[in-house]
């Protein structure tokens, strides 16, 4: 499996809803009214099996050795050599098991969307008053973006990178900002000044297409130098692009 986090998220994406397939399909086992009870539940080993699988899987996407409770489906009985009550019992412990391994990764995406909220609010909130003059060039913003970052207690090089991921679209080179590996995140800053505004506007899409193919979330900081009249305008075709976030911060 590729190492990169997107194709890691991705992978567990996919896993969630095999789980849940999974799920599903034991409980139409055991819901079963169509068959006897006596040949219902002869599945219960390759259940089992099939459920050690899909743990192991977890295991190595979330990275906790010893999270996931598996079967020791060796020492189980064949359908042969047990009966329905025990097969049923077994059948019913994988369902179980399996309810859990679906909340563990329900939740372990859920914690990547939250984090990517609380990012956006934490530089909604706090880069307006680590810009003490007027900003001239982009860079300015950029850095007071990553005075955060490492105010927030994020490292350089393991928590975010600036201005790396290089990638080609469409015959042309992007560079974003910032990547925030952990949340497949990448961060654009922008400076509006007076006449850039369309021109703004047609990067930040340019972009979002482009970003789409290689990042799972985007979020563009627009530092407004009083060119803005209604934000609600000039955001709402931007973030109806998907996982998109706009910042805008007035000077």
């Amino acid at each position: 499996m590729a190492k990169n986090s997107l194709d890691e998220t991705r992978a567990l994406k996919v896993l969630l809803a095999q789980v849940r397939g999974f799920c599903e399909s034991i409980q139409d086992i055991l819901h079963n009214k169509d068959t006897a009870e006596i040949g219902r539940y002869t599945s219960f080993r390759d259940m089992a099996h099939t459920y050690n699988d899909l743990a192991e899987t977890a295991r190595v996407l979330l990275r906790v050795p010893s999270m996931f409770y598996t079967f020791n489906v060796d020492e189980m009985p064949s359908w042969g050599d047990s009966v329905w009550p025990v097969q049923k019992k077994i059948l019913e412990q994988v369902w179980v098991s399996a309810k859990l391994l679906y909340s563990s990764l329900e939740g372990s995406i859920d914690f990547v969307d939250d984090e990517f909220d609380n990012l956006e609010n934490f530089i909604q909130s706090r880069l307006r008053a680590v810009i003490f003059e007027k900003p001239q060039r982009e860079v300015e913003v950029q850095n007071a973006i990553e005075s955060l970052l490492l105010g927030r207690g994020l490292s350089k090089g393991s928590d975010y990178d600036r201005e790396t991921g290089k990638f080609e679209f469409s015959g042309k080179e992007y560079i974003p900002d910032f990547i925030i590996p952990k949340l497949q995140l990448c961060i654009e800053v922008k400076l509006l000044r007076d006449g850039r505004k369309s021109k703004v506007i047609e990067e930040i899409s340019a972009d979002i297409t482009a970003y789409a193919k290689q990042y799972e979330r985007q979020l563009f900081v627009v530092y407004d130098l009083g060119v803005i009249q209604n934000e609600e305008e000039f955001r709402r075709d931007i973030e109806n692009a998907g996982n998109v976030k706009l910042i805008i911060v007035k000077h």
